[in-house]
């Protein structure tokens, strides 16, 4: 298959349809959405919200296309407005939110979505549940013997199953079900002694967001993202490596909270080694295939200096942003940005015309 006759196909189909559907368009966007976590970290939740300049932008490619768009800043509201319309069966939930607490706070929309029968962007409940619990997944993927990073939890009675990590392995911390890069920062890497220190720094993270701890190996190296778009399989698109400050080889760098609140890193093609991007692109798709993404997802690695390379993070619902791997990838395919909307759209609808 070439994957461009299908995006292309999947654009097309979208923009023949936009006066059959109304787009219910969901995001939580800073100053217009009301926070709902109530947690005492420094690194708030606004860092998974949107700008009202990120949020007019993806709001107008979705108008650029075509179709009449209804805008929710808030999940309950969408609710509230859905329970009450007798047809819904001609909308489709493009749901950006991420609002509140807990491991399956993206997954309220998908849930209420697929009990109503009403098509949405992404992923279904279980999914997205899975692809926040960082633990969780890596576990399962390892038992396909596919390619994840060393993991260890640490709850609120220590480590689970008494397992934790060989002592002097450097290691980084981080809350089990957040994103956004919420909960790293450059305290977050250090070489494991098993000492009380160590040990008062992961309670300390543990207490601050009231959830356990996922502890992985350190990979001083590259860091890429794959994004991933879901067609009659799921087909990696490329290796997008992040830049920290124009340094390609990041080495211990990460992106902090604070780097990502900034966007302070850029993107560019990762083509080290060929073999090795084949290998990672089958790695990614295999990984989509285990955890049922639907639509798009995007992988998370990080690559040694001998060139083996580690899943770090997965997310089913990967930001779209300018700002964003996926943005840089359509824009390096050929595509414009609001051709990552319409081809989104319009593969929910081949693949509903298809069932």
């Amino acid at each position: 298959m070439h994957i461009k006759y299908e995006i292309n196909k999947s654009i097309d189909y979208a923009k023949q349809h936009t006066h059959d559907y109304l787009i219910c368009f969901i995001a939580n966007v800073d100053g217009y959405t009301d926070i709902k976590d109530f947690r005492n970290t420094k690194d708030t939740i606004l860092t998974e919200y949107f700008t009202e300049d990120e949020y007019n932008t993806i709001l107008n490619a979705l108008r650029d296309i075509g179709y009449n768009v209804k805008v929710f800043f808030n999940e309950l509201d969408f609710i509230e407005y859905a329970n009450n319309i007798p047809y819904k069966n001609n909308i489709i939930v493009f749901n950006l939110a991420r609002n509140g607490t807990g491991l399956c706070k993206k997954a309220l929309i998908p849930s209420y979505c697929e009990f109503q029968g009403i098509l949405h962007s992404g992923s279904d409940a279980y999914a997205v549940c899975l692809g926040r619990h960082k633990y969780h997944y890596n576990k399962l993927l390892s038992a396909f013997n596919l390619n994840v990073v060393d993991s260890w939890l640490f709850t609120s009675n220590g480590w689970l199953f008494n397992e934790e990590p060989p002592l002097g392995t450097m290691i980084i911390i981080k809350p089990t079900y957040e994103s956004a890069s919420r909960g790293i920062r450059e305290t977050s890497i250090f070489k494991y002694s098993g000492s009380h220190e160590d040990y008062y720094v992961l309670k300390q993270l543990y207490n601050e967001f009231q959830q356990d701890i996922i502890v992985q190996k350190f990979i001083r190296g590259y860091e890429i993202q794959v994004p991933i778009i879901m067609i009659d399989r799921p087909y990696a698109l490329n290796t997008v490596g992040i830049a920290i400050k124009s340094n390609k080889l990041i080495g211990e760098s990460i992106i902090t909270y604070d780097i990502a609140f900034s966007e302070e890193y850029s993107f560019y093609i990762y083509n080290e080694n060929t073999d090795q991007i084949k290998r990672i692109l089958s790695n990614s798709e295999k990984i989509a295939q285990i955890l049922n993404i639907k639509n798009y997802g995007r992988c998370d690695y990080r690559i040694d200096e001998n060139g083996n390379f580690y899943l770090t993070d997965i997310s089913t619902h990967p930001y779209l942003i300018f700002h964003s791997a996926f943005a840089f990838i359509f824009k390096e395919m050929g595509y414009k940005y609001t051709d990552i909307f319409a081809h989104l759209i319009g593969n929910i609808l081949i693949n509903t015309k298809d069932e």
